[in-house]
């Protein structure tokens, strides 16, 4: 999967991030220099199932070794 960030500003001036084809918590290192850029202040944060992706497989790799 190709890895996708969208943004979006909305009328007024808020700032939405969408992250799509980075598995696990990578996509907030993916974002953060953009988030930087656009002033820092974070208002809010959904994290997609995709965040969950490798942390799941991570820790059933443990449980199994």
């Amino acid at each position: 999967m190709e890895e996708t960030v969208e943004v979006t500003i909305k009328p007024d001036g808020s700032v939405e991030i969408h992250v799509t084809g980075v598995d696990g918590m990578a996509c907030l290192s993916t974002t953060e220099e953009l988030v930087t850029l656009l002033g820092g202040q974070v208002e809010s944060q959904e994290l997609t199932s995709e965040a969950y992706n490798v942390e799941a497989e991570e820790q059933q790799d443990r449980l199994w070794h």
